[in-house]
């Protein structure tokens, strides 16, 4: 085995635990982006049902355009 094969062995470790770690940080980041989505729009939900049904009503046109932007925004995160 030569030096090159070596380096070559070397570098690509390094690569894939950097990459990986990489990897596991976008995954931590866009759940806790979705837990933070869910516990917001379940907040808004307990709050519209308590201040009555006009309010109820905006609250859910409102969830409804967040639901089509995200829906919108997944398409450009697409890896």
């Amino acid at each position: 085995m030569n030096a090159n094969r070596i380096i070559d062995m070397i570098v690509r470790q390094v690569m894939r635990r950097i990459v990986k770690s990489g990897v596991d940080k976008g995954f931590e980041w866009a759940s806790r982006a979705t837990d933070a989505r869910a516990h917001s729009n379940q907040d808004q939900a307990s709050n519209a049902s308590r201040n009555g049904p006009h309010n109820l009503k905006r609250q859910k046109q409102v969830m409804r355009q967040t639901q089509r932007l995200s829906r919108n925004a997944r398409r450009f995160m697409k890896f």
